[in-house]
């Protein structure tokens, strides 16, 4: 048991008994994961190729 009187191990939940989640459910989370996903990686790639953008810029007038 945790300091909360939980157990640590076994919730006491049979899983074989618990209904499965619906399809439409599992598709919409893994819809809305991509696209959170592809937003921030489309994010980073911008602030990545400006601040390259930047430090070319800064090397070429230093140069």
């Amino acid at each position: 048991m945790d300091e909360g009187g939980l157990p640590l191990m076994r919730s006491g939940i049979e899983p074989t008994e618990v209904p499965a989640v619906h399809q439409k459910i599992t598709v919409a989370f893994l819809n809305q994961f991509v696209v959170s996903t592809v937003q921030f990686l489309n994010h980073f790639s911008t602030v990545c190729k400006e601040k390259l953008a930047d430090l070319s810029r800064f090397k070429k007038a230093r140069s």
